[in-house]
């Protein structure tokens, strides 16, 4: 019998929800935001959008990575697979422990649902941007782990790295 994944969704966004901006992230980089993803992340199948994919600075995982896409014979370089919907990937991943979705925009809205965790990075700057973080219940969660960060503390701005865990377990996944 399978049994199903932790679905994980692992973000950053603006105070004013932005993740990105011209298919980058609207702010310079943030070591201390990239170590804490490469910590939680590591060893863990990833998905994302094709939007996602398709940044020249986009993330991956060793183990496995799926790309969310309608086109076609969309071509994908190795150690990627091409899944037609959300639920094609999380079918691809029963037998996975964890699975985190990276996004965009379209990503997080469909598997918030879904979601058992959210890693939750917050900026707190405003920045322009044309995708957003999907604003979610968030007394369906419980915030389990909070680790702030100072400019100056590995960071270029002010950060809030949030961990949410699902209360209840009748999660539709």
């Amino acid at each position: 019998m399978n049994k199903k994944p932790i679905i994980s969704l692992i973000a950053a966004m603006s105070q004013n929800r932005a993740i990105g901006l011209n298919n980058a992230l609207p702010w310079t980089p943030i070591p201390a935001d990239w170590d804490n993803l490469k910590l939680v992340t590591q060893g863990k199948r990833m998905i994302m959008g094709r939007k996602s994919y398709d940044n020249p600075h986009r993330i991956w995982s060793d183990v496995g990575n799926f790309v969310i896409t309608r086109q076609k014979d969309y071509q994908v370089d190795n150690g990627f697979e091409v899944a037609d919907s959300l639920a094609t990937a999380f079918k691809k991943c029963v037998n996975d422990d964890e699975v985190f979705v990276l996004g965009g925009e379209e990503i997080f809205r469909l598997a918030l649902p879904f979601a058992d965790k959210i890693f939750l990075t917050i900026v707190h700057e405003n920045f322009e941007g044309d995708t957003f973080f999907p604003i979610f219940d968030e007394t369906v969660f419980d915030i389990i782990a909070q680790k702030e960060f100072k400019r100056g503390e590995n960071t270029p701005y002010d950060i809030t790295i949030l961990t949410y865990a699902r209360k209840f377990k009748n999660s539709p996944n």
